[in-house]
């Protein structure tokens, strides 16, 4: 037996034999050497599984646990079961981290004590090959920020955060699929509104991640990703019946309108009308989103000359060298003030910007 880690990583796998031994060695490579790498093979039917005891051969912290599939959830859930550390941090088996990302987590989450649970970092997107696609707008907040993460998840997605471990048995663990009614998507935000309802939140102001899209990852499956969102705040409207019900309209007019441009990038054309109709009627200020009108208008062409866009090219490395990473910039259009104006007066309840 190892001596205890200070942080188990927990990474989900289903059919990932393409990105898994990249996954595995942006784990490997932390600075912070003190760590224990589960690996939770949910059923694939590819070559998962022996890719990672390969891997494992070499390198003693690395468990791998063997499930029938029963989704993402379920998955993050048994190797928190079997984890060790102080800390845990989940890891998508296509993402990446940099090198120093577990280190300067756990080291802000000593300098912030024992009040915060979690401590996020920014993300940037890379492509199917790598290719760094940018970032935009990072947030910058900290303390208590529990309407706050109700109204936008801006952890950002499953493979920024890092936990107490202790909180997150407190607090409960992921939603499995068959709790979100064969759903899944949004169990990450879920499990960081209930942390974020009994503790604080911290940041490490850099950006730590590599969060991979691809047509086919979770965040593009529209219709899933829309129930799971349901699920998940039906969920925290019953826990914080002391926040205005406002709050959660808002909240599903953001995240209904991050699915019109999911469900257009993917070709998925009916999905992007529903989520866009969902956005105007849960928030009627969003008839003023120029971009939502398009991608609707858009989406009625094409269903209505049943033609189907190509799926977008990737970029490649050379695209890349020609545009740099993408930063904030400023907003001055009416919706833009108004959303702003809402972010700062929920900001302004209950949380410490840095």
């Amino acid at each position: 037996m190892q001596p205890s880690p200070i942080v188990s990583v927990i990474i989900a796998a289903f059919n990932a034999q393409r990105w898994i031994n990249l996954s595995i060695e942006s784990a490997q490579s932390q600075t912070l050497r003190e760590i224990e790498i589960i690996v939770v093979d949910d059923g694939s039917t590819d070559d998962t599984a022996e890719m990672v005891m390969r891997i494992a051969k070499d390198d003693p912290r690395i468990h791998l646990i063997q499930q029938p599939n029963a989704g993402v959830g379920a998955a993050r859930n048994a190797g928190i079961r079997s984890a060790r550390g102080k800390f845990v941090a989940p890891l998508d088996a296509d993402d990446l981290w940099q090198p120093e990302k577990l280190a300067r987590q756990v080291q802000r989450m000593e300098e912030r004590g024992e009040e915060t649970a979690l401590i996020y970092c920014w993300h940037q997107w890379l492509d199917e090959d790598g290719v760094a696609l940018g970032w935009e707008s990072p947030f910058r907040v900290e303390g208590m920020a529990r309407s706050a993460i109700i109204l936008r998840n801006f952890i950002g997605n499953a493979s920024v955060p890092l936990f107490r471990s202790d909180a997150v048995h407190q607090a409960g663990l992921y939603l499995t699929r068959d709790e979100q009614g064969g759903a899944q998507g949004c169990e990450d935000w879920d499990l960081s509104i209930r942390i974020a309802e009994r503790w604080e939140i911290g940041l490490v102001d850099d950006v730590l991640v590599g969060y991979r899209q691809t047509h086919a990852c979770m965040s593009s499956q529209a219709p899933s990703m829309a129930q799971s969102f349901q699920m998940v705040m039906v969920r925290a409207r019953l826990r914080n019946v002391d926040l205005p019900l406002a709050l959660f309209r808002w909240a599903e007019g953001h995240f209904q309108s991050y699915l019109v441009s999911k469900s257009y990038g993917s070709c998925d054309y009916p999905s992007c009308i529903v989520a866009a109709s969902r956005a105007i009627l849960s928030d009627p200020v969003l008839i003023l989103n120029r971009s939502l009108h398009q991608l609707t208008l858009k989406s009625l062409i094409w269903l209505a000359t049943g033609k189907r866009r190509s799926a977008p090219r990737r970029p490649n490395s050379d695209d890349a060298k020609k545009a740099p990473a993408r930063s904030p910039r400023s907003s001055t259009s009416l919706l833009d003030q108004i959303q702003n104006r809402r972010w700062a007066s929920v900001l302004g309840s209950e949380c410490l910007p840095h």
